[in-house]
C-alpha cells in the first residue's frame, strides 16, 4: 500500500491546509452531462436530494473526468508542500488513486480497504512527480454514500492571491444576478476562500442596478464595449489597491462556482509571476463538447483543441498537452491574470479582438486547466455582418500593430481576399459589404478608433445593412425546395477551375443552375463551395427553427468586387505608413493614462 492514512477533524483540518479542490456535482443551470463529472459501473452516481454522489454494493465509481479529476501538473509545489485527499464517506468500500501522465500512462498512487463511518479520512500522496491528472477511484463493499473528495495542500503557499472578478454587462441584468446568486450560495457554503475574493458588476447598458453577492458592487460605466467595460473593472482594482489578479469574465457566461477555488489554488502555488489562467469554453447546445482550450492567432483564430469529447477521459488528459505558442489568447469569458504583469491595457476594439490583443501585448504565460471552464452561447449563433465588420476590424489591425504578426504585401491581400471571397461568392453579400466598412475604418487609424469608442455610429450602419443575413425566427420555408449541404460537393481541380472563371457561378447562365437551393447547418455559414450553382441558400437551425435566406445577386457581387479592389489598393499604398502608425498607436493608446481620460477618471489617480 502507498502513502499513509489517518483520520482528524475536517475544521482543523482547514485551518492548516487549504483546500485547493472540492468536487463538483452536475447541476441543470450549468452542466449536468453525467459523464463530465464521473464514470460508473452499476448502481452508482449522484443523488440530486441528499447533494452526494453513491455506490450500491458492488458498484463502481470513478471520478475519472473533466470537472473532478485533479490537475497535478498545474501545481508548483514546493519541496516542503505535500498533497493530501481527504475522503468523507459512509460504508466500506476500496479507495484508490491513480495518476493519469500526458502520455496516458497510469500509475497507481493509493489502494486501501476503508471503513467509512462519516470521518474525514487524510490520505497523504507520495511525493513524486505528479505531472499528470490524479482521479479517485470508489468500489462498493457495501452500499456507499460519498460526502466530499477534497484535494489539500499542506505547507506554506507561495503567494498570497486576492482576486477580483470583473463583469461587464450590457442589458442582460437577469443573466448577471443568477451569477451572483451562484457566487453568493457557493462562499456561504466555502467561507474559508470568501475573503479573498470580490466582484465589480460594470454596468454598460444602464440596467443592473443591485448586487445579489454580498462582495460585489455596480459601477454605471459608459457604453465602449467590453474593452471600455473590463478596463473601467482594472481601473477599480488597481485604484483599489488590494487584489494580486483580475478575472475576466462575460455576462452571459456561465461557470461553477468552484472554478474561483481552484484558479486561486493554482496561482498560491505558482513559481511563475506571469502566470494567466484561461479558461475553456464549453457550448451551451453542445455540454460535453470543447469548444476551445484557449487559441492562438496569426489570419484567424485557431482554438486549441476543438471539438474534443469531455466525456471520454482520454481526450480530457489531451488537453493539457499545449505548447506556449508566442501568439497564445485568452478569451474573455474567464481570463484571470496578475495585475504586476500588465504593461499594456486594452486596445479600444469596443468588442472583439480586445481579448486577443490584451494578450499578445502582455508577457502572460498562459495556462489552461480541465475543469476550469464556462459555459456560452455557440460563437456560430452569433454570426452576422456586424460580427463579421467586428473580427475583420481586429484581423487587419493585429497584424498592423504587432511586429511578430507583419505580413508582406502579398501575404495581407491575400488574407484580405480570402475572407472577401469567402462571403461574397456564399451570396453573403452584406458581411461582404461590412468587411469592405471594416478596412475602411482601420485605414482611418486613431482618428477612427478615438472618434468611435461607443460603436453607436457603427452599430446603426450595420444594422441597416442587414436585412437578407438577419437571423429570422422561426424561418419558413418549402424544405422539400433543399437539397442537404454536402462537404464533398464540387471538388477537385477541374471543378476549382470552373468555379474560378465563372465568379463561382456569377458569370454562368440561369440554365447551369440547380433547381433546388441548399440548405446549410448554422454553423455552416458562408461555404462558396457548395453554395456553387445555387440560386438561393438557407442557413438554418433545425433545433430553433432559426436562419436566413441569401439570393444570387449578380450586380451586387460585381460591385463589392470592384469596391474590394479600390480598398485594396489603398491598404496596399499606404501600408509602411499604416504599420509604422498602428505600432506607434500600439503604445499610446493602450496606456492607463488614455483610459482614464476617455473614461472622466483622471482627477481620480491613486
Amino acid at each position: 500500500m502507498v502513502g499513509k492514512i489517518n483520520s482528524e477533524c475536517p475544521a482543523v483540518l482547514a485551518q492548516h491546509s487549504p483546500i485547493v479542490q472540492r468536487l463538483i456535482a452536475p447541476n441543470q443551470e450549468v452542466n449536468c452531462e453525467q459523464a463530465l463529472f464521473f464514470h460508473s459501473i452499476g448502481l452508482a452516481g449522484y443523488d440530486l436530494s441528499s447533494a452526494t454522489f453513491y455506490a450500491f454494493k458492488g458498484a463502481r465509481l470513478k471520478f475519472d473526468s473533466y470537472f473532478n479529476s485533479f490537475p497535478a501538473y498545474a501545481f508548483d509545489f514546493a519541496s516542503a508542500n505535500r498533497l493530501e485527499v481527504h475522503v468523507t464517506a459512509k460504508g466500506r468500500f476500496i479507495f484508490e488513486l491513480v495518476l493519469v501522465r500526458p502520455d496516458k500512462s497510469h500509475q497507481n498512487l493509493y489502494h486501501t480497504v476503508i471503513d467509512g463511518d462519516g470521518v474525514t479520512r487524510v490520505i497523504e500522496i507520495p511525493q513524486i512527480s505528479l505531472n499528470g491528472m490524479i482521479f479517485a477511484r470508489f468500489v462498493a463493499i457495501d452500499d456507499l454514500t460519498i460526502h466530499a473528495v477534497d484535494y489539500v495542500v499542506a505547507g506554506a503557499v507561495r503567494n498570497h492571491v486576492r482576486l477580483t472578478g470583473v463583469i461587464t454587462t450590457f442589458r442582460r441584468d437577469a443573466a448577471v444576478q443568477k451569477t451572483m446568486e451562484r457566487l453568493q450560495d457557493y462562499f456561504t457554503a466555502n467561507p474559508d476562500i470568501s475573503g479573498d475574493f470580490e466582484l465589480l458588476v460594470i454596468d454598460n447598458g444602464g440596467e443592473t442596478d443591485r448586487s445579489a453577492f454580498a462582495r460585489g458592487r455596480v459601477i454605471k460605466s459608459s457604453n465602449y464595449g467590453g474593452a471600455g467595460g473590463f478596463t473601467r473593472g482594472l481601473l477599480e482594482t488597481v485604484r483599489d489597491g488590494t487584489s494580486s489578479h483580475v478575472l475576466f469574465m462575460d455576462d452571459d457566461a456561465v461557470f461553477f462556482p468552484e472554478t474561483l477555488r481552484r484558479t486561486m489554488a493554482i496561482l498560491r502555488y505558482s513559481a511563475d509571476p506571469a502566470l494567466a489562467i484561461s479558461g475553456s469554453m464549453i457550448t451551451e447546445s453542445r455540454k460535453w463538447r470543447l469548444w476551445e482550450a484557449s487559441a492562438t492567432f496569426n489570419e484567424r483564430c485557431r482554438p486549441l483543441h476543438n471539438g474534443r469529447d469531455l466525456r471520454k477521459f482520454d481526450e480530457v488528459v489531451a488537453t493539457i498537452q499545449i505548447d506556449s505558442s508566442w501568439n497564445r489568447y485568452g478569451g474573455w469569458w474567464y481570463f484571470c491574470f496578475p495585475i504586476a504583469a500588465v504593461k499594456t491595457w486594452p486596445f479600444p476594439f469596443f468588442v472583439r479582438g480586445d481579448d486577443i490583443c490584451f494578450s499578445l501585448a502582455n508577457a502572460f504565460n498562459i495556462l489552461n486547466v480541465p475543469g476550469i471552464a464556462s459555459h456560452q452561447d455557440d460563437f456560430f449563433a452569433k454570426q452576422s455582418p456586424m460580427t463579421v465588420y467586428l473580427d475583420m476590424r481586429y484581423h487587419l489591425a493585429a497584424h498592423l500593430m504587432f511586429e511578430r504578426l507583419e505580413l508582406d504585401r502579398p501575404g495581407i491581400k491575400a488574407m484580405m481576399r480570402s475572407y472577401f471571397d469567402r462571403f461574397n461568392d456564399s451570396y453573403h453579400y452584406e458581411s461582404a459589404e461590412a468587411l469592405l466598412m471594416a478596412m475602411d475604418d482601420v485605414m482611418e487609424g486613431e482618428r477612427f478608433w478615438e472618434g468611435n469608442l461607443d460603436m453607436a455610429q457603427r452599430r446603426s450602419d450595420l444594422s441597416r445593412l442587414t436585412v437578407n443575413e438577419k437571423l429570422i425566427t422561426p424561418l419558413q420555408f418549402a424544405s422539400g425546395e433543399t437539397a442537404a449541404h454536402s462537404s464533398k460537393r464540387h471538388r477537385g481541380k477541374w471543378r476549382a477551375l470552373w468555379r474560378k472563371l465563372s465568379f463561382n457561378g456569377h458569370l454562368l447562365p440561369d440554365r447551369f443552375f440547380y433547381s433546388k437551393g441548399v440548405l446549410f447547418p448554422l454553423d455552416v455559414r458562408a461555404n462558396a463551395r457548395d453554395t456553387f450553382r445555387r440560386r438561393w441558400t438557407v442557413t438554418f437551425d433545425a433545433s430553433t427553427r432559426t436562419g436566413y435566406i441569401c439570393r444570387i445577386d449578380k450586380d451586387r457581387y460585381f460591385v463589392n468586387r470592384r469596391r474590394f479592389r479600390v480598398a485594396m489598393r489603398r491598404l496596399l499604398d499606404n501600408y509602411d505608413a499604416l504599420k509604422t502608425a498602428y505600432r506607434h498607436h500600439g503604445e499610446t493608446m493602450t496606456t492607463r493614462d488614455a483610459w482614464e481620460r476617455r473614461l472622466g477618471l483622471v482627477h481620480r489617480r491613486r
